[in-house]
């Protein structure tokens, strides 16, 4: 049997190159990358079969877990955040990342759910918390959708151009998660305050789709912000956004010190 299947033993020796030191898939030298051989017996006749071996199923695994988080110009560390880095400084960090652990579970289980309108001073962390529960979410395997809202605006005119604009926006609408981070530092225009913000927030109000927010503003500054465009003041307008923000989620203020100054 060995004498007739000297050709299968040697594409074994062949193709097993360094698997005891495998530094990781993408520098994998075997034969087949990514995989180990196993020979076995068949009919009196020594054969070979190629499986994934550890560093394989980790990369496959690692790629399809990165389906579950869309993220339109998001920095590099909030898509790497996780509730445990997460600062436990203050009472306020404290209550915020213990909601949104319980908020998860329940969005996990399929619960109606409120999301979380976080706001308070520039670099305290607010988008590196939505990253954290969009990657808390992503191990739950439910699909989440972060955006930074003032260049999602203007990615969104190009659609106009190309002829992609429902599309966009119809894929933020019925996201399963949505995450708009930095609401109120867009360039607001009525177009933007109504044709883009009002029907994505009344359409997961209607269908109670568990939507996220941050913003520098507190409810009170984000109405005042949503009231001022060139065609002046328009409160009733403003007031009708707040009231689907209002209804999708709950408030929680975030202070304390600028952590990007500390980078």
């Amino acid at each position: 049997m060995i004498d007739n299947d000297l050709s299968v033993l040697q594409e074994y020796k062949d193709s097993s190159k360094m698997c005891h030191v495998c530094e990781s898939y993408s520098k994998c030298k075997n034969f087949v990358p990514g995989h180990t051989p196993e020979l076995y017996v068949e009919n009196n006749k020594i054969k070979i079969k190629h499986l994934p071996c550890p560093s394989k199923l980790a990369h496959d695994e690692a790629q399809k877990m990165k389906q579950f988080i869309t993220a339109i110009h998001m920095p590099k560390d909030v898509l790497n955040a996780k509730l445990a880095q997460i600062h436990l400084d203050d009472k306020a960090r404290i209550d915020i990342v213990r909601q949104a652990n319980s908020i998860c579970r329940e969005i996990a289980k399929g619960n109606d759910t409120k999301g979380m309108y976080i706001h308070g001073p520039f670099g305290t962390g607010k988008s590196f918390i939505l990253g954290a529960i969009a990657n808390e979410l992503k191990e739950r395997y439910i699909h989440t959708t972060l955006l930074y809202f003032p260049e999602f605006i203007r990615e969104l005119k190009n659609g106009f151009s190309d002829g992609t604009y429902n599309e966009r926006l119809n894929r933020v609408k019925n996201t399963p998660v949505l995450m708009l981070d930095d609401i109120g530092a867009e360039d607001l225009t009525p177009w933007v305050r109504d044709e883009v913000l009002g029907p994505i927030l009344n359409h997961r109000m209607m269908n109670k789709m568990p939507t996220f927010f941050s913003s520098n503003f507190d409810f009170k500054e984000l109405s005042h912000h949503l009231s001022m465009t060139k065609q002046g003041a328009e409160q009733t307008k403003a007031m009708r956004i707040m009231e689907r923000i209002e209804t999708l989620s709950d408030a929680y203020m975030l202070s304390g010190k600028n952590y990007r100054r500390e980078k």
